[in-house]
Parts: C-alpha cells; structure tokens; sequence
C-alpha cells in the first residue's frame, strides 16, 4: 500500500510539472470472473472489488497509467467443506491510448503489466506468493472540463505453481469507473 502511494503522490508532483489537465485519478468498482477452476470452485463463479487508477498524459491521447485492486473472499474448501478465505492484491503498469469519438466521448485501450499478490488461509495453513503477468482492456470514457466517468472490458493474467500445482490468477474483468482529471 506504501509503494501505491507513492508512485500516486510522484505522479500528481509529476503532473504539476507538466502543467494542467496531464493527470486523471479514478475510482471504481471491478466485476472479475476468476480463471482458476479451483477458485472459483472454492470461493465463487465472481467477485467484486474496488480499483484506483491514474494516468499521466504524455503525449495527445497517450499517456503512461499505473493502478491498484483488492480482493478478499471467504469460501470453502473443495474436499472438506471448511473455511477458507482468499485475498488478491493487484498492481498494475502500463501504456493507454485515449481516441476521440465525439465531444467529451472517447475510445480507450491500456495494456501493460500486472502483479497479483495473493494470500489464501485454510485448514490452519497459509499460503501465499505473487506473479507477475499481463494486463488489457477496452472502453468508453466521458471526460468533462474536471469530471470522467467510464466502463471497460478486459483480461488480467499471471500463473504460479503451489506445491507442485499450476495455479491460475486474474481473469475476466468488466468495470465502472468516475474520477477527476488535473
């Protein structure tokens, strides 16, 4: 959570360096249909979690984004039936790329790099790790004079092995979004 702060408070300095309406901060809410068959066997076909991001313009409608998601469920074991509980971390780098449509409308796509962190406790036993994997989506975004609102598709993906078991992390992700830009 320190190193997400901190690149969020470099990216506003950085933004004042560059002068105004170079950065958009935004705040939503992720629907992610896990990819892992085990989880989504343990814990749920879906998930909900809250996500921020911010974005600095570079250069017209390409700009350089970074964001962080959380995640935490409880479940059951597959074979026994006990209490478990799952927690995700997700960070996320990379580029986008804003197109106009009409007036305030605009097409977005972003692909960069994403590590998950993840933290599963059950049957007195804890595990847990991170991988790095891949990130991209696809939206609509409605940018005003200060405020943006927008929706977007797309995928999160990274893999480890647990114990000698592939497992598989991110999926499918669908997500609703406001914020401000600077």
């Amino acid at each position: 959570m320190k190193k997400a702060l901190t690149l969020f408070l470099l990216a506003c300095w950085a933004a004042t360096a560059f002068g105004a309406d170079h950065l958009i901060v935004s705040a939503g809410l992720v629907y992610l249909q896990p990819a892992d068959s085990g989880y989504r066997g343990a814990y749920g076909e879906s998930a909900f979690c809250p996500e921020v991001e911010a974005g600095l313009r570079l250069y017209r409608g390409l700009y350089v984004m970074g964001g962080f998601g959380t995640l935490t469920k409880n479940g059951k074991t597959l074979d026994l039936g006990l209490p478990a509980r799952s927690s995700q971390r997700f960070f996320s780098a990379g580029l986008g790329y804003l197109a106009p449509i009409s007036g305030g409308l605009k097409f977005k796509v972003e692909a960069g790099a994403v590590d998950i962190g993840y933290k599963e406790e059950a049957m007195e036993t804890t595990v847990s790790g991170s991988s790095l994997g891949w990130q991209g989506k696809l939206g609509l975004l409605w940018m005003g004079k200060i405020a943006l609102a927008g929706v977007d598709l797309g995928y999160l993906s990274a893999s480890d092995t647990v114990e000698g078991l592939k497992i598989k992390l991110g999926g499918a992700r669908a997500s609703i979004y406001v914020g401000f830009r600077i």
